[in-house]
């Protein structure tokens, strides 16, 4: 569809004048300054509605395709410093129940500080000032990060002390969501390749018999040690893409809590607690 020429609008041109506004010529090959999102997020933030974050099936948040931390940016000045959310969690929840989820903007700094504005009696009284938060203890019971829906009180203070954004951004960027590559009819099967039995020893070999992620040494008790895909693809056989797991290991990742109903998984757990001590990890 093609745009009238407003500089012929009489109503226009009549407006313009009244404004006492003056024409500007205009070029599309101007150069323009575009927002760079991912600047304001590592900054100030960013404003959003509800229905522009996210929530993962992980229960934490995302937005435009990123993992995010939602705060609310003007704080009372008797009640600062709130906290900062990084999962749907009760408090957040409550918040959309009365109407006020409108008050917090989205980041994904890493260092804990996020711009504020101090409020008293309905009025900012300082603005765009960087106000250390911490962690929200609800986002850490909904996400049990690190066990901690289930572990006593100084488990929990020393988990919540720990917490850093740079740790939790680490661990769960890498489950976000991406586009697939193919569609159903281009998708190749997702299973093992008909060498997978020699790829998997090869690498186990490679890393001495030894889980990566918890460091047990299963040379004696190799049946134990599985392959993992990384990227779920069991086509995807290149070595960054593959993890050597102890069950247990293996059993913790997203997708593979199946593996604990497994009679390998109960065996190697009562090898572990006989030979290696009372907890896993």
């Amino acid at each position: 569809m093609r745009l009238p020429d407003f500089k012929q609008h009489d109503l226009f041109n009549q407006l313009r004048r009244r404004m006492n506004a003056q024409l500007v010529d205009w070029s599309e090959s101007g150069i323009w300054n575009s927002i760079d999102i991912d600047e304001i997020l590592v900054t100030t933030g960013h404003d959003i509605a509800p229905e522009e974050l996210a929530v993962a099936g992980d229960g934490t948040l995302e937005y435009e395709g990123r993992k995010v931390v939602v705060y609310i940016r003007d704080q009372l000045v008797q009640y600062k410093p709130y906290k900062f959310h990084v999962a749907d969690c009760k408090t957040l929840t409550q918040m959309r129940l009365n109407n006020r989820y409108d008050r917090y903007v989205v980041s994904n700094r890493t260092d804990g500080t996020f711009t504020i504005n101090s409020t008293e009696q309905g009025r900012i009284v300082e603005k765009g000032v960087d106000e250390k938060l911490s962690i929200c203890w609800n986002c850490l019971i909904r996400l049990n990060y690190k066990g901690f829906a289930n572990c006593n009180q100084q488990t929990k203070n020393w988990i919540l002390k720990s917490f850093t954004l740079g740790e939790f951004f680490g661990k769960y960027t890498s489950q976000i969501r991406i586009e697939p590559t193919h569609n159903n009819v281009t998708a190749p099967a997702n299973e093992y390749t008909v060498n997978w039995s020699n790829i998997s020893r090869g690498y186990k070999e490679r890393v001495n018999w030894r889980c990566e992620e918890c460091h047990v040494s299963l040379h004696d008790k190799r049946e134990y040690l599985h392959v993992h895909h990384k990227d779920g693809n069991k086509n995807n056989n290149i070595s960054e893409n593959l993890q050597a797991l102890c069950i247990a290991c293996h059993a913790n990742l997203p997708y593979h809590h199946h593996l604990i109903r497994k009679s390998e998984f109960i065996a190697y757990m009562n090898w572990w607690h006989k030979h290696r001590g009372p907890t896993h990890g």
